[in-house]
């Protein structure tokens, strides 16, 4: 995200010898190639994920594939093979590049090759696409973001239904490019009726009077981060309220923080150009922090581990 919360552009690299999975080969990382008729390179036809490894261990990585195979299942692409058969393919991948600390990666299957590359899925044949590519990736910002409302409405769920993970994110990248031409670091989307959504690669949290408020997952994916952090927010003994919210609670909340895998837990410390709270990451915000470093390294899927 810029200067965000996902990460500052050039620190986080591909390894140079990061072998990427395509289509059951690894591949070095500067010769893996899909082709040119491929789905998800035409019409962004294609499901995906973004997963985290702490300590040797994939965190939540059994609720990510779910949630990836619900998407292909929404998509109707068959990723032909079973979901236990898919973490055990990962593992591998993961063993073969002797990844243990400080990584991100994202499995991502698309619908096959295209030819010729027109709308009509019957064009495909061979069945589907399926890439892991990933790389080293720093910890949150504990320094905090700078946002802006952006002019860019998060997609209505009448259109597409925000529990799929697809890679359909034009509007996402446009919310973007209006917070780097505005010299923020991220953007906040409203959804159709104006109510805050997300920001534009994460979910949205606010604090008020000691209570976490998050927008309902309704124009915004219910991200697994999201839901950790409510239960982790719950166990703390807080109320944590899913509502609409507008621009104006942003502006007066105490607290606000973005989360996601690549996210973590990131304070916001201004929204157009108004400092929020103390312009610094709050109590609440810390607190969480604290509690989710401790479960990211406590939990997760050995990558030893055979499933």
């Amino acid at each position: 995200m810029g200067t965000s919360a996902e990460s500052t552009p050039g620190t986080t690299t591909t390894a140079p010898d990061l072998r990427v999975y395509v289509n059951g080969e690894l591949v070095p990382a500067g010769e893996a190639r899909i082709s040119v008729f491929d789905s998800g390179l035409n019409f962004a036809d294609g499901v995906f994920e973004g997963v985290r490894v702490y300590g040797g261990r994939v965190f939540r990585l059994e609720q990510h594939v779910k949630r990836l195979y619900e998407s292909a299942n929404a998509f109707e692409i068959d990723i032909g093979m079973s979901r236990n058969e898919f973490t055990s393919v990962v593992l591998d991948w993961l063993r073969a590049n002797q990844i243990r600390e400080n990584f991100h990666f994202r499995p991502i299957v698309t619908r096959g090759n295209r030819f010729p590359p027109r709308l009509d899925p019957r064009f495909c044949s061979g069945g589907p696409n399926m890439i892991f590519v990933g790389a080293s990736i720093e910890p949150a910002r504990q320094s905090g973001v700078r946002t802006i409302i952006s002019s860019v409405r998060q997609i209505n769920s009448a259109a597409i239904d925000a529990r799929i993970k697809s890679l359909n994110y034009g509007n996402n990248l446009l919310a973007r490019l209006e917070s780097v031409r505005r010299g923020a670091d991220d953007a906040l989307m409203l959804d159709d009726a104006g109510f805050l959504a997300e920001a534009s690669a994460a979910n949205l949290f606010l604090v008020k009077d000691g209570c976490v408020l998050t927008p309902w997952a309704k124009a915004c994916l219910d991200g697994i981060t999201r839901r950790t952090v409510m239960d982790l927010a719950t166990a703390q003994g807080r109320a944590v309220v899913e509502r609409d919210l507008s621009v104006t609670e942003i502006l007066n909340a105490d607290e606000v923080f973005l989360t996601g895998t690549g996210t973590e837990i990131t304070p916001v410390v201004e929204v157009e150009g108004r400092r929020i709270g103390d312009g610094a990451a709050g109590a609440v915000t810390l607190s969480l922090q604290e509690a989710y470093s401790e479960v990211v390294r406590s939990e997760g899927t050995p990558i030893e581990a055979v499933p």
